[in-house]
Parts: structure tokens; C-alpha cells; sequence
């Protein structure tokens, strides 16, 4: 099975609003091969290409998803693994998730690839309240059990492993 190792940024404006992401792609698939029958919301991030740190990766990613260059990352503060069928061939993810403030509120999709054209609906900046009264569906699964000491600037002293 591929491995696909993963920087995911949980990006938060001066606000303290998190910022996700709001996708649907027909061409990812649980392991047990079912495909969400919606769009759904996730942090921003992607693979970590060869050479870089995660570091680097999460920096990386926020430019291309948002157009954001100016942001302070903080540390990683969750892991989780999960397999996902892409394109039909299962890829176990091993994704880490960094913490990243930055004081623009505007986005911009001006370096998304036509991938992410095709399956990214809109990028919103959440705040708490409104993040923990939706009934949509977000990624990782266990992102608002995991994310609220966050939210109160509370930041765990080791990273996490979470549930996808």
C-alpha cells in the first residue's frame, strides 16, 4: 500500500477563526470504499513533497490554498493515520496537523491546481460558535472533540494522536 504523508495546517486568523475548506471528490473513497454523498470540510494541507519538512509543507500549502505568505506557525498538535481509496488503490495517509496564525482575512485561489478547482466548493473562516452548531460533515471526524482546548488557546504539550 502508498503511503502519502500529509501537512495540514489549522490555520487561524487574528480573529481566532479556523479556517477550512469545503470539498467534494467522487475519486476518494473510505477503506471500505464508500464515497461521502456530500461535500464535507477540511483543513487546509496536502502532501509533503520530496525534501521538504513539515514545516515547510504546511507553509507551502497555505500559499497555494489561500495566498497567504505571511503566517506564524506554531507546533504540530495532532497525528492520525487513516487509508482512503484514491482512485480506486488504497493509500494509507499519515497526516500531521500544525498550528498557523496569520492577519489576513482574504483568500485567493489564484495558485489552486485544476484539481482543486474541480473539487473545492469555498474556504470559510469558522469561529467556534458557528464551527460547534453545524451538522455538516468535517474531517478529521474527531476535529471538534480535538479542537476546542484550541480554540482557548490551549495547546497540548505533546502531539495528539487523533481519529480520522
Amino acid at each position: 500500500m502508498q503511503t502519502r504523508k500529509t501537512a495540514r495546517a489549522l490555520l487561524f486568523d487574528k480573529q481566532g477563526r479556523l479556517l477550512l475548506v469545503h470539498m467534494h471528490d467522487p475519486n476518494v473513497a473510505a477503506a471500505n470504499g464508500e464515497v461521502a454523498p456530500d461535500a464535507y470540510w477540511v483543513t487546509i494541507g496536502g502532501e509533503i513533497d520530496e525534501g521538504e519538512d513539515i514545516f515547510t509543507a504546511v507553509t507551502r500549502e497555505i500559499a497555494e490554498e489561500t495566498g497567504h505568505t505571511s503566517v506564524r506557525l506554531g507546533p504540530p498538535v495532532w497525528y492520525a493515520e487513516h487509508v482512503l481509496n484514491v482512485h480506486g488503490e488504497p493509500r494509507l495517509f499519515q497526516e500531521t496537523f500544525v498550528l498557523a496564525f496569520t492577519e489576513e482575512e482574504s483568500l485567493s485561489d489564484a495558485a489552486w491546481t485544476e484539481d482543486e478547482r474541480r473539487v473545492i466548493k469555498s474556504l470559510k473562516w469558522w469561529d467556534a460558535d458557528e464551527l460547534y452548531a453545524s451538522r455538516d460533515l468535517f474531517f478529521p471526524t474527531s476535529l471538534k472533540e480535538n479542537l476546542l482546548p484550541i480554540f482557548d488557546g490551549i495547546y497540548p504539550a505533546t502531539v495528539l494522536r487523533i481519529e480520522a
